[in-house]
């Protein structure tokens, strides 16, 4: 478990420590690529910049009973105790911040109002006595939540409320650049793929003298055949002058 650090550093001092560290989340975040690698990355930085023990960023359109596809978290063990609990009330700190766009601090779980289930359920399956939440936004739009948990109640004060807010929106436009990334990246794929896929057709036309769609219904034959994907029967149609099989 990671031990829970707080900045008891004031001042001139502490101000230039938090801007350093920030300094230092944005270049780390830029140099990550892939959405699930930042993901990681931002968890892990929130743990020392706030602080907190644990954190766990979640991306997604909206919240569900499921585990989100895209997530990333310090403790990957303890998140999926925290997810199913969600899950299992439907309400929590995350699904709140998510739904109203604003920050959400529940600094003692022992002593909750606003989630009770949750709160109860939680103390009874982990270490967590504080949660806090806060919704990563961009262009008006939520893309997801960052959420950090502590052993100890009341530790979230302003000025952790206050650095979890800066954390949350330098992780908006990290993974909204690293989702645009990994778009570009699967339409630069896509089209290599189409490519590959109208050489192979050529192939097939020219030897055989048949029509592409006739072409096209071999390579898909041959991919179910097979159980590979059109785009690597078609790659080996074009790089060894056969398909697999023949």
């Amino acid at each position: 478990m990671t031990t829970y650090r707080p900045d008891r550093t004031t001042g001139a001092a502490s101000g230039l420590r938090a801007a350093a560290a920030l300094s230092t989340l944005a270049r780390n975040l830029a140099e990550t690529p892939g959405v699930l690698p930042t993901l990681h990355e931002i968890a892990a930085q929130s743990v020392e910049l706030v602080p907190c023990d644990w954190a766990a960023v979640v991306v997604a359109e909206r919240f569900t009973s499921k585990p989100a596809r895209l997530a990333g978290a310090t403790d990957d063990e303890l998140m999926v105790t925290v997810s199913a609990v969600a899950g299992e009330v439907g309400r929590s700190p995350g699904i709140a911040a998510f739904e109203s766009g604003e920050l959400v601090c529940c600094n003692d779980l022992l002593d909750e109002s606003r989630f009770c289930e949750y709160a109860a359920l939680i103390v009874a399956r982990t270490p967590i006595r504080a949660v806090l939440s806060v919704p990563l936004r961009m262009n008006d739009t939520t893309l997801g939540v960052l959420t950090m948990y502590s052993a100890q109640p009341h530790v979230f004060d302003e000025v952790a409320e206050s650095r979890a807010a800066l954390v949350a929106e330098h992780a908006a436009v990290a993974v909204e650049a690293a989702r645009s990334d990994d778009r570009a990246e699967h339409l630069e794929m896509a089209l290599e793929h189409s490519r590959t896929i109208g050489a192979a057709i050529g192939i097939l036309v020219e030897r055989h003298r048949i029509l592409p769609d006739e072409a096209f219904q071999r390579l898909r034959e041959t991919s179910q055949h097979h159980n590979r994907k059109l785009a690597e029967v078609a790659a080996d149609l074009v790089e060894t002058g056969a398909l697999p099989g023949e």
